[in-house]
């Protein structure tokens, strides 16, 4: 290369004068009579000579101290422009050449894909010489490194090795080839081009040594140092998956050192700016597992990686204010702070905020712009999650990314498009379920449709990471338990083919058997709600998640999934007669693990608490007092801080049970439950009756009246009816809500019996109640033969209607041989009519 002085101020007479020779050089060509194998030469001296002299420009312009450089990145384009007009009308000779030196141009000016073009370009119109396979390979290799760096920054594993592999399949060999026809080009230094082979080859430590003194020798030749930074980033990721912590952290900042180098080399470089902060988003994620190896501040403390990173992408914006590409890097950094889990806390807000600004500046400057859009969507998304997390409604800023998301042209939505679009809509749901469950006709309902298709719509595109494949399965597993949903059991099966794809790419992820652990105990609870068999569902997802290589995960969402896993299992054991205390024990503990692996979340209280009201639930039925197992449900319940609706209506039912076990066992002993019903459970639970599901809201409502009924109908006949009815209402609004639910039907036909018994008692007529009652067990049988509940709700109203009913003799021993942990309720309530011993 020939460098040449920056000695002139750039402007259009003397850039005037150069085109003008430039076109009198091509006219003069143009009528030569030369050999064509003239005039190639001579065209090839030419545009090579241009190429040579437009990064000779652009090199010494990055060498010079901090400047604003639009007026010199003018200059080259006007000569570039020159060169394209030169092109047209030297005809096909002019072709190769002519891309070529286009192609060093646009690297010069930081247009890399442009630039990658123009290179095929001339490769593909015959231009070969040594030197066009050098810049070839140089571009290439620069676009490796960068999709490299990309990877190393990608959070999820699966997707990271997707990319890692992409890039290695793209460029190894095309590079490597190129370097090998490159020989005998004029390069800059031999190591360097060694340094390059040993790169592409996987040799890293070869490649550092190459590179060690290069810099030294060539201190203008800033492209070496930032090869340099990009090996050691490479090798220290190298090192931190091996767990070599130590020398990974060296490489780091040997990378940082020598990055730092090159900076002040050449401080109006842009790209020395961009690498800086490349790698410092490769280094946050790189160092994700440790907490403690990172500082994040943006504001205050210790300067870290997000600190130095948006410092290099001020300074590139400094260089080239009008760069829009600048303004995309830096609301796309942003944004990445801002989703790392171990980030400062104070500043998401204003992160998010600065991100916006970079997005919208990035739309000033070039309105077409994809990058702008989806960076502002992308941070308005991570905004509405955050009010999400804190309970507080985010729809506004979710309808305002997706009106600028779906602004983007359909050539241009690709993957991470499709991606983006899905986790919004998703959050949009959410949002919408903070207010209460979602319907076939609701905005909710809509928003999870369409999420279920956007990421259908990236599987297409790229179908190797599972992790897409199980948020997928989760939406449609999530459509498959709504009760408004039209076909369960499709949907429960695309869910599980969601899981069998994400299967066949990784075995291995959490969040692959996570899924897996859900769909099994959905699948349970839809075979048991059929009177089908549903262990052999369970076996083999509790099998695995029990083995040793999930105990030493020591994960506590799979621990909390085990224990949900195990609890289903105790409950098909109790259904069956058998003795679910030890499947309980285990899932209790196991969910007490989740607790001490995880203290701050809900996940493994919420599990613990469940266990024990089930207990308490089965010690009541088997004629034992639930009050020592219902208050220690009851108090883990209460440390429990929700942060989802979902969670605040579990807590909710929950205590619901505990209270009203009790509230049973009070009235067996013949006291009064209203003071247990009606006592408080936290300082703000009268305000969150407001934002409750409806169908939990009128089922615990008429449970509650229920049992308060059947104290007043003691004493008080009229305000007992007036109870009962109020229990009707609601478990009619519950069911207008939820109409298949049979766990609401079971309670109110026990409800209908109860009433009858009491207007039996105040000498009025019981039978309307009872054929309510008995048209429900009729119903539920026939949704689910043999179903033990139902056919001793059916023998207990036949039995209050008539003492001698044959049919209710037949309906209570079938029901007790198929459980016989039925038999002390039965007793409970006809104690003159015990079963015969087997």
């Amino acid at each position: 290369m020939k460098d040449i002085p920056n000695d002139s101020t750039p402007g259009w007479p003397r850039l005037a004068a150069w085109a003008s020779w430039v076109l009198l050089l091509v006219a003069a060509s143009a009528c030569a009579t030369r050999a064509p194998s003239r005039r190639d030469i001579s065209w090839a001296s030419h545009f090579t000579e241009a190429a040579e002299r437009i990064e000779a420009r652009a090199r010494v312009v990055g060498l010079t101290r901090l400047h604003d450089v639009r007026a010199e990145q003018a200059e080259l384009r006007a000569w570039m422009e020159a060169l394209s007009k030169e092109m047209a009308l030297g005809g096909a000779e002019a072709q190769g050449p002519g891309h070529y030196a286009l192609g060093c141009g646009a690297r010069a000016l930081g247009r890399d894909a442009e630039a990658r073009t123009h290179l095929e370009a001339a490769w593909n119109a015959g231009f070969r010489e040594p030197h066009v396979a050098w810049a070839r390979a140089l571009a290439l290799s620069e676009h490796y490194r960068v999709l490299r760096l990309a990877a190393i920054a990608t959070p999820d594993a699966d997707e990271r090795k997707v990319r890692e592999e992409d890039a290695e399949r793209q460029y190894r060999e095309p590079v490597l080839t190129l370097l090998r026809q490159a020989a005998g080009a004029e390069v800059p230094s031999a190591d360097f081009g060694a340094a390059l082979i040993a790169l592409h080859e996987g040799r890293l430590d070869a490649a550092l040594a190459l590179l060690e003194s290069v810099g030294t020798r060539h201190p203008w030749f800033v492209e070496a140092r930032l090869l340099r930074a990009d090996v050691f980033l490479l090798r220290s990721a190298q090192r931190w998956h091996k767990d070599d912590k130590v020398h990974a952290r060296e490489d780091l900042m040997a990378g940082r050192q020598t990055l730092q180098e090159a900076a002040s080399t050449a401080e109006s470089f842009a790209p020395a700016s961009l690498a800086r902060a490349r790698f410092e988003t490769a280094a946050m994620n790189l160092t994700r597992p440790d907490f403690s190896g990172t500082v994040l501040l943006l504001t205050g403390g210790d300067p870290g990686p997000a600190k130095w990173g948006v410092e290099a992408l001020d300074l590139a914006a400094r260089v080239d204010p009008g760069n829009a590409g600048f303004a995309c890097e830096k609301a796309r950094f942003l944004n990445t702070v801002a989703e790392r889990p171990d980030r400062d806390e104070p500043f998401p807000g204003a992160l998010l905020q600065h991100a916006i600004q970079a997005a919208k500046h990035v739309l000033e400057l070039e309105p077409a712009s994809t990058c702008g859009r989806a960076e502002w969507s992308r941070a308005l998304v991570q905004e509405a999650e955050e009010a999400l997390r804190k309970n507080t409604a985010g729809g506004k800023q979710l309808k305002e990314a997706l009106e600028l998301l779906e602004t983007t042209p359909p050539p241009a939505r690709d993957f991470a498009y499709h991606l983006l679009r899905a986790r919004l809509l998703r959050a949009w749901m959410d949002t919408l379920l903070l207010v209460g469950r979602i319907n076939d006709a609701s905005p909710g309902w809509e928003r999870r449709e369409q999420a279920i298709e956007a990421y259908r719509s990236a599987l297409a595109l790229e179908a190797r990471i599972p992790t897409y494949w199980v948020r997928l399965g989760e939406l449609l597993l999530a459509r498959g338990m709504d009760p408004a949903t039209k076909d369960a059991l499709a949907d429960l099966a695309q869910a599980e083919a969601a899981w069998e794809k994400s299967v066949r790419v990784n075995t291995r992820a959490p969040e692959v058997w996570l899924l897996e652990a859900r769909i099994r105990v959905a699948q349970a609870q839809r075979h048991r709600a059929r009177g089908q068999e549903a262990g052999p569902n369970l076996e083999k997802a509790v099998a695995y998640l029990d083995s040793e290589y999930f105990r030493q995960k020591r994960n506590p969402s799979l621990q909390h999934e085990l224990g949900r896993l195990l609890l289903e299992q105790a409950k098909e054991a109790w259904e069956h007669g058998g003795d679910p205390s030890a499947l309980l024990d285990k899932a209790e503990a196991v969910q007490a693990q989740a607790t001490a692996l995880a203290p701050y979340l809900n996940l493994g209280r919420f599990g613990q608490a469940e266990v024990i009201v089930t207990r308490a639930e089965y010690a009541w039925r088997r004629g034992a007092d639930p009050t020592g197992e219902a208050a220690r449900a009851e108090a883990l319940y209460l440390q429990t801080r929700p942060s989802f609706q979902a969670q605040k209506d579990e807590r909710f039912v929950g205590l619901g049970k505990t209270v009203h076990l009790q509230a049973r066992h009070l009235l067996e002993q013949g006291r009064d439950p209203e003071p247990l019903l009606m006592r408080p459970h936290g300082e703000n639970d009268g305000i969150s009756w407001l934002g409750r599901d409806r169908v939990v809201h009128h089922r615990a409502i008429g449970e509650s009246l229920g049992l308060r009924a059947r104290h007043s109908a003691r004493t008080n006949p009229r305000k007992a009816e007036e109870q009962f009815s109020g229990a009707e209402q609601n478990y009619a609004e519950a069911l207008k809500l939820e109409p298949s639910n049979q766990e609401i039907r079971l309670e109110e036909g026990h409800l209908f019996r109860e009433w009858a018994v009491a207007r039996k008692a105040a000498k009025q007529d019981p039978g309307p109640l009872l054929s309510k009652g008995l048209a429900l067990a009729d119903a539920l049988l026939e949704e689910r033969p043999n179903w033990p509940d139902a056919l001793l709700l059916r023998a207990a109203l036949l039995r209050t209607k008539d003492p001698g009913s044959v049919q209710a003799r037949a309906d209570r021993d079938a029901a007790l041989k198929a459980n016989a942990n039925l038999a002390p309720g039965w007793l409970r309530l006809f104690p003159e009519d015990p079963p015969l011993k087997p």
